[in-house]
């Protein structure tokens, strides 16, 4: 009978596992905008499985990115902490959450300074001004310092004002806050048995279950992995200690974020080759002390060189873009990416950075994409809309007026959702950032605590949404039944037959609908917003600097190109045969829907008309350029030499031109009737014959040859995509 109970209750936590994964997954999955995966189908699909998830970017949200790609059961270890909470400690536990109680949550501050009286002839010793280590301190306990600068246990406890601890503070910020003047404040944490933990662990692999497990210990926004705890590698080597049978597997998972924060960002999931636990080390494992220590570390470091074979480490943030706007530089043979290939891409540059940084054709070419990046930041825009900025005025100005139009079409279908949900983008932007601040100042290793961000929008999302839309549908249904003469429609009439449940429903629809619909025509429209810029700065500043800029950029693609071809069989000995498509493959987006396709449906038709647009006014700037004059002259100056060597690469003939002050203030201070003229001058051709014939020019000048590239062979390199 207890046993037919216990199924029962299995039976019965696995659909409430089900119940709360599938909805978390749908919430997740309206706040990002593309979610990839790369490799899932290495996940083992039966027996244990341990997933060690890095870097910790987003708090409680990379579980959620976890669960949706895995298409087993994952059970993850949770701070205890988080699980006290009301909240949070409700979803956690039914996600059948493993609580592991942290030293540091339990660690309280003890009254007076520390300080070492004598570093070389008693490194060990600790002497206290004010403190009461006899009534504050236990010996077993770990003695920790202000931001985690070093730590160690206490051996003995000698009296209120002296200590012995097991080893010495050998670190170099550790020694200078004990020997600095007054000494240092102090913190003491208990002893945690962790028995309980490992118990819980070993019975769910022993189970053929899955385990989830971050191992830097804690959430963080640095661009490079922190140290990994050996909590991962002590719980695979004593599984398989106390049962050789077990087949567990570890699996190196990287989550790659492009905007982790933001609403409506992008993320890649990455899975690795699963790591068998070697048999020699199980068995220094069982060995006990300083044997076991080290098949622990030895183990820990395979499972970190795993890791990093799917997330992106770099040591600071500069060095992240500048790698980012190389891989965007470069120009594979197949020029539509997916997100996940985009990804791979980044880390073989990261790694082919890390080799050959100190070349000079690298550090050349660090300059002047730095003199780039400075110039875009001038301009105000970004890599990808330099290609739009290589047309004529009167290109320019068809497409200005075209993307304008389909922008008001768009923005007017999603401005009902973006009005009712305008409170919930105030609300979730500002109490977020104060969780960051709070989160920072609680911090010893967040750079700006954006991983707590996309959390805090999420959790207040989930109350203040449902609020509103309550707030919506109660208004509706007293404008209803107390409409004003005024309002007295036909439609309002029908309405107010139906019951007062039927209305509040309805309505309650009427609302999420209109959110979704603004959700995903509102991107649409944002895209738009962001390639008029652009275009406007080709109408107003002319062709003679976005050509410029735009040439610069062809050059600065083709010399990085040529030089990642050159160097990258020495990094990958493949380098002729890789393809990454075929490595990578398309990738799994869990986003698509009817509504989605619909949006869809409409960028598709904004695109087609614009290239037809675009091919009548080529076609009607061709036939006026039919002067002996005007085909001498289309050559511009800013055309660079017609003969490059194909293998010889060249300094940069560009150097910082922004347009001059009076241009840029003409920019700024243009009205909106001189800017319509300039508009409808460009596309009906009205203006003045000299302005047409220099548009012609610009026009044809703008026109590059497409065959002065990397020859075949070079193409065929590292990343040759088919």
């Amino acid at each position: 009978m207890a046993g037919a109970t216990d199924v029962d209750d299995t039976v019965e936590t696995f659909v409430v596992y089900d119940l709360f994964r599938a909805f978390w997954t749908r919430v997740v999955g309206l706040f990002f905008r593309e979610i990839a995966e790369r490799n899932a189908h290495l996940i083992p699909r039966t027996g244990p499985v341990m997933f060690v998830v890095a870097p910790h970017h987003n708090q409680f949200v990379d579980p959620v990115i976890l669960l949706m790609h895995a298409m087993r059961r994952v059970y993850f270890l949770t701070a205890a902490a988080s699980m006290r909470r009301k909240f949070i400690g409700f979803y956690g536990r039914c996600l059948r959450g493993i609580p592991v109680e942290r030293q540091q949550d339990l660690a309280r501050r003890c009254s007076g300074k520390i300080f070492l009286e004598d570093r070389f002839a008693e490194p060990t010793v600790i002497s206290g001004h004010d403190t009461r280590f006899t009534q504050e301190v236990q010996v077993g306990m770990k003695l920790m310092l202000p931001n985690s600068v070093g730590q160690a246990r206490v051996e003995a406890i000698e009296s209120d004002t002296r200590l012995r601890i097991s080893s010495e503070m050998r670190e170099l910020a550790a020694l200078e806050l004990l020997t600095q003047a007054g000494g240092t404040a102090y913190k003491v944490a208990p002893h945690v048995n962790q028995d309980d933990m490992y118990r819980a662990v070993y019975d769910r692999l022993n189970k053929g279950e899955c385990i989830g497990i971050f191992p830097e210990g804690g959430s963080h926004d640095r661009t490079e992995m922190l140290p990994l705890k050996a909590g991962a590698t002590i719980m695979a080597l004593g599984a398989t200690a106390a049962n050789p049978e077990l087949g567990l597997k570890i699996v190196p998972t990287g989550l790659n974020y492009f905007h982790p924060s933001k609403f409506r960002s992008r993320t890649v999931i990455d899975f690795g080759q699963p790591i068998d636990v070697p048999a020699e080390l199980v068995e220094k494992y069982r060995q006990g002390g300083d044997a076991k220590r080290q098949a622990c570390d030895d183990f820990l470091s395979i499972v970190a060189d795993g890791l990093k074979q799917v997330t992106l480490n770099t040591p600071d943030l500069e060095t992240l873009k500048l790698i980012q706007a190389g891989r965007r530089l470069y120009q594979p043979t197949q020029h539509s990416l997916t997100m996940a290939q985009q990804v791979e891409l980044t880390r073989r540059f990261i790694k082919g950075y890390t080799v050959y940084r100190d070349l000079p054709a690298v550090a050349e070419l660090r300059d002047r994409m730095a003199d780039y990046n400075m110039q875009l930041r001038y301009y105000g825009i970004r890599d990808h809309q330099v290609e739009t900025m290589r047309v004529g005025r009167a290109e320019a100005g068809a497409l200005f007026v075209w993307r304008v139009v389909w922008l008001l079409i768009m923005g007017l279908i999603a401005l009902p959702g973006t009005v009712i949900n305008a409170p919930v983008f105030v609300v979730t932007s500002v109490f977020s950032k104060r969780k960051a601040r709070a989160a920072l100042a609680a911090s010893t290793v967040k750079v700006r605590a954006l991983d707590v961000i996309a959390t805090w929008k999420i959790l207040i999302a989930l109350v203040l949404v449902p609020f509103l839309y309550t707030v919506y549908s109660v208004l509706a249904v007293v404008f209803v039944r107390r409409a004003p003469t005024w309002a007295q429609t036909d439609v309002i009439k029908q309405v107010s037959t139906m019951s007062t449940v039927a209305i509040y429903l309805w309505a309650w629809a009427l609302a999420s609908f209109m959110s979704y619909t603004a959700l995903v025509f509102g991107e649409q429209a944002v895209d738009i917003v962001k390639s008029i810029r652009p275009l406007f700065l080709t109408l107003v500043v002319g062709s003679e600097h976005t050509e410029l800029l735009a040439r610069q950029r062809q050059e600065l693609s083709d010399d990085i190109t040529e030089l990642v071809n050159e160097l990258g069989p020495q990094i990958y000995p493949e380098f002729s045969t890789t393809r990454i498509s075929e490595q990578l493959g398309d990738g799994l987006t869990t986003h698509s829907n009817l509504i989605n396709e619909s949006a869809d449906a409409f960028h598709r038709k904004m695109r087609m008309g614009e290239q037809a647009l675009r091919q009548r006014i080529n076609s009607t700037i061709g036939s006026r350029q039919t002067s002996p004059q005007s085909e001498s002259t289309e050559e511009t100056p800013l055309a660079g030499p017609s003969e490059d060597k194909p293998n010889q690469r060249r300094g940069s003939k560009y150097a910082f031109n922004p347009p001059t002050p009076r241009t840029m203030e003409t920019l700024n201070s243009i009205s909106p009737m001189e800017f319509l003229s300039t508009v409808t001058g460009a596309v009906l051709g009205t203006g003045s014959p000299s302005a047409e014939s220099s548009d012609g020019k610009h026009e044809a000048g703008s026109q590059f040859e497409q065959t002065r590239r990397s020859t075949p062979e070079q193409k065929k390199g590292l990343f040759y995509f088919t």
